[in-house]
Order: structure tokens, then sequence, then C-alpha cells
């Protein structure tokens, strides 16, 4: 995303003022974009992933502005130029009143003439790849992580269980499981929640590269204005 976002906002000729990154996690896009941005800033409901942002922003001498809030609640004191809520942030509201409000905060912290760039999974996508299936990723000998993905077809909302195990230096383990409960959002759906909260035009891509949206797409992208 880092490398593609800039091809995306001179293609729609927006400003370069200031990025705003709502559900910034440990601020990994706001230090890739830094040298594109006169001004940055982080919005996160995570006080453990703001601790690591913030770290990651000073090893990498980059100066962000850090807040924690709820994406639902937040409201800048500024607007600007472009304005980010990507990798699986709009999943994780599994109320589509939530989903309304969230583009509220989007729509009030974009400028007039700026860009608001969001991601989600569609329905269909978590239907045939995440229903009911287990994966399973061993990316060294020390750690192991288990995947589960229960699905309620009703509602569209999956509870992906996650446990990992990882070895500690004493040569133990240690046993970490957390539970996400996501939906999938198809367009329509974040379309009309975008432009009810006051974008004028709302564009989907099936990528950052502006490729149309098709139905095995995995994730679509929005661009409001």
């Amino acid at each position: 995303m880092a490398k593609k976002l800039p091809d995306l906002i001179s293609h729609y000729r927006a400003g370069t003022g200031s990025l705003l990154d709502l559900g910034c996690g440990t601020g990994t896009l706001l230090v890739a974009l830094a040298d594109r941005f006169d001004r940055l800033t982080g919005v996160d409901q995570s006080a453990d992933m703001l601790r690591h942002a913030e770290a990651a922003a000073d090893r990498a001498g980059v100066a962000v502005e850090f807040t924690r809030a709820d994406l639902c609640e937040y409201r800048p004191d500024r607007t600007h130029s472009v304005v980010t809520c990507t990798y699986n942030t709009l999943n994780y509201l599994v109320d589509e009143d939530d989903l309304r409000r969230a583009a509220r905060t989007m729509r009030a912290a974009t400028a007039d003439g700026g860009l608001a760039v969001l991601d989600a999974h569609p329905v269909w996508f978590v239907e045939r790849a995440w229903s009911g299936r287990v994966f399973v990723e061993q990316n060294s000998e020390d750690v192991l992580e288990v995947w589960e993905n229960p699905y309620d077809a009703a509602s569209g909302r999956v509870d992906t269980t996650v446990t990992v195990v990882r070895r500690t230096p004493d040569g133990g383990w240690h046993r970490i499981h957390e539970v996400h409960p996501q939906r999938g959002h198809d367009p329509e759906t974040v379309t009309d929640a975008l432009r009810e909260a006051g974008f004028t035009s709302v564009d989907t891509y099936a990528g950052l590269d502006r490729e149309p949206v098709r139905e095995d797409t995995r994730r679509v992208w929005y661009v409001a204005r």
C-alpha cells in the first residue's frame, strides 16, 4: 500500500499536506509514507498498539501525532488531505450502525478536495475463504499459530479464534488466546454509509491499481471524495 498509495493520490489530484491513519495499529503505514506527507497522525483504540507505533516512529526518526480513540467516536480537531482506514479495520465493525458512525468520522476528518481510502473484505470472501475453516501457520520452530473461523451466515459474522504457542527462553511454552469478531461488508453497504456521511463520490476497486471489482475479489478498496 505504501508503494501504490502515492500513485492513487496523484491520480485523484489530492494534496499531501497531511495523512491521518485510522486504526493505525503499530504505525507501519505512517512510517512508510513519512516522506510523502508534511504531517502525520495516527489513531487507534489500543494503548498497546500505540506504544509499539510510537517506538517505531522514534526508531525511524519520524514525527507522528498519535491519539488513542475509538474510530466510531473520534472527531478530529482539523481535517486532512488523505485519510486511510485499512487492513480489516472496517471488518472489525460487526454492527452496521458502527460502520455508519465510522464513515462519519472519516468524512469529518477529510478536507474538502481530499481523499478517504479504505478497504474491507466483502461478505462473499468471508463465506468462501473463512467460513468454518482452520488455518495453521508455523513460520519458525519457536512459534505456532492456529486460526479457527466459526461463521454465522445470518449475521455474516465470523469470530476468528487465534491461538499462538511460543517457545520461551527457558525451553517452555507460552500460550496466547485471542478472539477477533469480524464480519464482511459488501460494496453497496460501505458505499451507502460513505454517501450518507457526506462524501459526494465513492469509487470501488479490487486493488490500489484501480482494477475493477469482480465476484472473486478478496478485498474491496474504496476511494471517497
